[in-house]
């Protein structure tokens, strides 16, 4: 009788690059705020770069990079960062993924922008920025060694849901809602080198950072810069987060201006992430029933070995699938309402007509548009991700149909256009249905070509623990 838990047998590689945007930059992400530039700094933005290779091989295999940044305004700024990476570290496109963070508070990275405050330093931002992930990715490649990645599961209640209905407006809100439950799953990794030193941490979770909102004023990575300062600084290693399906789902403690709001929240994830690290066993061990010791009571004995060769061939394997799927469009494309009577020139009505613009270079004039839709094979572990941000049904639905095997759901990864709100929500006037390009049932095509994608990678006896 034993317990088996999870684990990737790889070569691993980690570097960190300081990316943070200049003071003074274009930075207006709220319709309702009353400054269009950065007026400081309230942490650092961090680029991160863990690259995963297969042992037998001296080709890296997998890149996976978080940074701190909100979105791609203009679509051909972020092909043209992902192009320039590729080629220089000749990472195909299936195995880059490079997951922002979605943080609010940052610049706004379009570098069509013109006749604004700042906008000239955006087009530097963008190249430094380019730069820096490519600089990380080959520090990580180089700094390659074997190394183990055990998986693990926590709980934060820091997500809460924002669909609000709110009955004398006779509309929804995008506010916290206290009577709809949040996904508050969150997973977690730990990379271990061969001599037991934590080489980085990884922590995926789901919730939108927007605790700082129209008051702020300030470059920040929103609360998750805190909770990266917590795991890092208790296991000396980088942290890298990985933005889960948050559609929905935010702090309750919302859209406000005070960065100290954002360190709190920041805090209760980053403490029970660690949490969640501290529990995980030895790298590549089974946890295995020795027997009874009798001392007065039958005491039942259980002691760490390591895992099977079986387990080792399953851990060791590495895939990645880039996959497309066609979502049927809006005959209308995703817009929000304005506020009623808004003058033509108002921050709302100039930013419908940069949404359309957007949307009709992105999506084309066709019926439908492919997304792609990326899909890896961690070892016992699996992972996708998409570049729009759908709602957590996305990842509490892919976990339950392969419970038992760790799966990383990442949103806003490698560009993306709008949300992927459920079918029912559609014609209700939330915020998320209106943004969206996307028609009804754009949600659960996503959730079934996803499903389909990763039981293709699926390892064949998944970890029972």
């Amino acid at each position: 009788m034993n317990t088996t838990y999870s684990y990737t047998r790889c070569g691993f590689g980690c570097a960190a690059r300081d990316v943070t945007p200049p003071v003074g930059i274009y930075a207006r992400s709220w319709g309702a705020a009353t400054h269009d530039v950065a007026e400081g700094i309230h942490r650092p933005f961090t680029a991160t770069a863990a690259v995963f290779a297969p042992l037998d091989d001296d080709r890296p295999t997998l890149a996976l990079v978080a940074v701190d940044i909100g979105w791609f305004q203009y679509g051909p700024d972020e092909r043209a960062l992902r192009a320039a990476v590729r080629a220089r570290t000749g990472l195909d496109e299936a195995s880059l993924l490079i997951s922002m963070s979605h943080t609010h508070a940052g610049p706004n990275a379009n570098s069509q922008l013109r006749d604004k405050p700042g906008v000239e330093l955006i087009r530097p931002y963008l190249d430094h920025l380019t730069d820096q992930i490519g600089a990380a990715v080959e520090e990580a490649i180089a700094a390659l060694e074997p190394a183990w990645v055990t998986y693990g599961h926590g709980r934060c209640a820091l997500a809460t849901n924002r669909d609000l209905w709110d009955a004398d407006a006779g509309r929804f809100a995008a506010g916290y809602n206290p009577d709809v439950p949040a996904d508050d799953t969150l997973l977690v990794a730990r990379v271990t080198g061969d001599a037991g030193d934590v080489r980085a941490t990884l922590f995926n979770y789901a919730c939108h950072p927007t605790t700082l909102a129209w008051e702020n004023r300030l470059l920040s990575p929103d609360y998750i810069g805190a909770a990266r300062e917590v795991l890092e600084s208790v296991f000396a290693a980088p942290a890298l987060f990985l933005q889960g399906a948050s559609g929905e789902l935010a702090p309750r403690d919302d859209y406000v201006g005070d960065a100290a709001v954002a360190d709190r929240n920041g805090r209760q994830l980053g403490y029970a992430a660690a949490a969640a690290v501290e529990a995980l066993p030895p790298p590549g061990t089974q946890f295995a029933y020795t027997g009874i010791v009798a001392s007065g009571a039958n005491l039942g004995t259980w002691e760490y070995r390591p895992c099977d060769e079986a387990q080792l061939a399953r851990a060791s394997r590495l895939e990645a699938v880039l996959t497309y799927v066609e979502l049927a469009r809006k005959d209308d494309l995703g817009v929000v309402e304005s506020a009623p009577g808004a003058p033509p020139e108002s921050p709302q009505e100039r930013e419908k007509r940069l949404r359309r613009e957007f949307l009709r270079l992105e999506l084309g004039d066709g019926p439908t548009h492919a997304m792609p839709l990326w899909a890896w094979r961690l070892g016992e572990a699996l992972l996708v991700a998409v570049g729009n941000e759908p709602y957590s049904d996305f990842q509490t639905e892919l976990r339950r149909r392969f419970a038992g095997t760790p799966l990383l759901v990442l949103m806003t990864v490698n560009g993306g256009v709008g949300y992927l709100p459920p079918r029912d929500t559609y014609g209700s006037g939330r915020y998320q249905e209106q943004q969206s390009p996307y028609a009804p049932g754009c949600l659960e095509d996503a959730i079934e070509a996803a499903a389909n994608a990763l039981a293709g990678l699926q390892p064949a006896t998944p970890a029972s623990g």
